[in-house]
């Protein structure tokens, strides 16, 4: 027993109460007021949610496969792991805000661009934040084609081992030659035999019916939106069968550079997949995520090609 611990003992002795040792000190250093209890518990919540929403959005995140459209790579149910570290886009916004104010929220990229035939989450426009899986088909500057549902991408021809030959047929196995929109593209207007028709980079581009269109702007900074109706809107005002003639004629004399790269994404359930057959390609800020394995069903864990 050292001096100090001596002299605890004989003051206990002398005031007749147990002496305290460095254990009673340590619990009397431990106990605070419970406001500050009450705001380390808040402190070590926040820190833990802030933790999983930066997780979520820039490394990784557990996504359901909802429907048919990817069968028979991915089933309705199954869970998938999608990776954010290699590109990804996060968007701004709230839960419980309309899909209109989510569009117009904050976007901001992360990583590089997808390669071809990846598997991806995507959204569309016009449909907020909800996600969709599909395949990356068409690159910007690809020139795809579908012929009796044969791939063919800048005219050369794909097996796609991931599409069942069951939906190889039926309504959607064409698709006629489509060149992708990539960022620097040129868009005119050219008076032709059968009227005005659209050129990008100097080649007819039908973007047919495609439900969302591009964005092109002039020299002067003026926006051309063209969506997939065949409907073209310029600086706010849209050519109508009553200022069409006049309309065309005056942007015809101008060239439109397109501002971001799309991309042509695609079910591998060719015929039962809402993809950019009908809604057009998409831009970058639209893909958010890499599909890279199925985590759920336990029995059919696999990697995602």
């Amino acid at each position: 027993m050292d001096q100090q611990e001596k002299q605890g003992q004989l003051a206990g002795e002398l005031t007749g109460q147990q002496p305290e040792t460095p254990a009673d000190n340590k619990k009397k250093k431990e106990k605070r007021p419970l406001g500050l209890e009450i705001l380390s518990w808040i402190l070590t919540i926040l820190v833990a949610v802030a933790a999983a929403l930066v997780i979520r959005t820039v490394i990784f995140e557990p996504v359901r496969v909802d429907g048919a459209s990817m069968n028979d790579t991915l089933a309705d149910g199954e869970i998938m792991f999608v990776t954010k570290f290699d590109y990804s886009s996060t968007w701004l916004s709230f839960p419980w805000q309309s899909d209109e104010v989510k569009e117009q929220a904050p976007r901001f990229t992360l990583g590089g661009n997808p390669n071809r035939f990846d598997v991806v989450i995507c959204r569309y426009p016009g449909r907020g934040d909800l996600n969709f899986v599909k395949r990356v088909i068409g690159l910007p500057g690809d020139t795809l084609e579908l012929n009796n549902g044969i791939l063919f991408v800048n005219d050369e021809q794909y097996a796609e081992s991931y599409v069942s030959d069951d939906y190889r047929t039926g309504s959607l196995n064409t698709f006629d030659a489509f060149t992708v929109p990539g960022k620097g593209d040129t868009l005119t207007i050219r008076e032709t035999e059968n009227g005005y028709a659209l050129f990008l980079n100097d080649k007819e581009w039908n973007f047919r019916g495609m439900r969302n269109g591009i964005t092109v702007k002039d020299a002067d900074g003026k926006a051309m939106e063209v969506t997939g109706n065949g409907g073209i809107t310029y600086d706010g005002t849209t050519v109508t069968s009553a200022n069409a003639e006049e309309m065309l004629a005056d942007l015809a004399k101008k060239t439109f550079t397109v501002q971001e790269d799309y991309f042509f994404v695609m079910g591998d359930h060719r015929n039962n997949s809402n993809d950019s057959r009908s809604q057009g390609p998409i831009t970058r800020d639209m893909i958010v995520g890499h599909v890279r394995t199925v985590l759920f069903p336990f029995n059919k864990i696999r990697g995602v090609q």
